[in-house]
């Protein structure tokens, strides 16, 4: 995997483990995420998300590009999983503070 931040890594690391506890870790909590033009906020709504996407679509992302601006890293993946139109690129923002993601973005690429 390229050199993403530790966090970052992290998540991308659970989520193709499929592994909600270890990619709620990665968020601080009051952090906020939103996808697919719904907004999840705080700990509990992105557990929940996360939760349901393991189990309908088990997806799995391979990021394929990342770059730094600030506090934001903007990641492309390539997703594929259970759902239409499998695979697809996704741009994922998420924006750090400290060790901590406490907003995520996340659209079409």
């Amino acid at each position: 995997m390229m050199n993403l931040p530790p966090t970052v890594k992290a998540y991308f690391d659970a989520a193709n483990n499929q592994d909600a506890e270890a990619l709620l870790a990665c968020f601080a909590p009051g952090a906020e995420v939103e996808d697919e033009n719904n907004l999840y906020a705080g700990r509990a709504a992105i557990r929940a998300w996360k939760e349901e996407s393991f189990a309908k679509y088990r997806p799995v992302q391979e990021p394929r590009s990342a770059e730094r601006n600030g506090a934001v890293v903007s990641v492309v993946t390539t997703v594929s999983g259970n759902f239409p139109g499998s695979p697809v690129d996704l741009l994922h923002e998420f924006t750090l503070e400290g060790d901590a993601v406490t907003r995520l973005n996340i659209t079409l690429a």
